[in-house]
């Protein structure tokens, strides 16, 4: 009787030592998930930072070729058939040159867009995987 006693209680301790490794690997999952995410999220931010400074750049060059354009397109003279045919063609060439720059900055501005969107998703689950290890924490 007192064999099976000892047998049931070593047992029982076992399976009670079984069930908080598991809540403790439990844990630790979700740390390395979060550790995982923010290395993302870091990264993302890295990467969000470059593409902010070219758009910064590619705004002030937008705009210098912008007013460039808007002066060549006003300068027209027709006094001279020559002339303006050369005229129009530097103003083709810069309004294409424009156009680009153009693109180019839209193309830059929903980048940014998007990588904002997804540092907000990144980080709601990492605020989500906080709340399960704080839940697991109290338990």
């Amino acid at each position: 009787m007192k064999r099976l006693f000892l047998i049931g209680i070593m047992v029982l301790s076992v399976v009670a030592g079984f069930a908080q490794n598991a809540a403790k690997i439990d844990k630790l999952k979700e740390q390395q998930k979060v550790l995982k995410l923010t290395t993302e999220l870091n990264k993302l931010q890295l990467d969000y930072e470059k593409e902010k400074a070219n758009n910064i750049e590619l705004s002030k060059k937008a705009a210098d070729i912008n007013a460039d354009a808007n002066i060549a397109t006003t300068d027209f003279n027709t006094s001279n058939a020559s002339n303006t045919v050369k005229d129009a063609k530097s103003t083709i060439k810069k309004l294409k040159e424009t156009k680009a720059v153009n693109k180019k900055l839209a193309k830059s501005q929903k980048n940014l867009s998007k990588m904002e969107k997804k540092m907000a998703k990144i980080q709601a689950k990492i605020d989500d995987s906080n709340k399960k290890i704080k839940f697991v924490d109290n338990q």
